[in-house]
């Protein structure tokens, strides 16, 4: 089952931001993670929900909602 991707107010102007080859690497990653949040190369950080992971050319860090099948990117570098 495939979560949804939301992305907070920063994150989405980071995104905007984004050459386009950059976006696309951060979207085909994404697409991964929201498949697999747990796994797709990612690693935890100081609570189970929350992870990083490396996007191609881009960083990102996200919390996962198991509840509502949400992953939410909070940072982009």
């Amino acid at each position: 089952m495939s979560y949804a991707v939301s992305y907070s107010p920063d994150s989405e102007t980071a995104r905007r931001q984004l050459s386009s080859s950059q976006r696309r690497d951060l979207d085909n990653g994404m697409r991964r993670i929201a498949d697999d949040p747990y796994g797709s190369g990612s690693s935890p950080t100081y609570a189970k929900e929350r992870r990083e992971a490396t996007c191609g050319s881009v960083f990102v860090v996200y919390q996962i909602t198991a509840s509502h099948l949400l992953i939410t990117v909070v940072r982009i570098i």
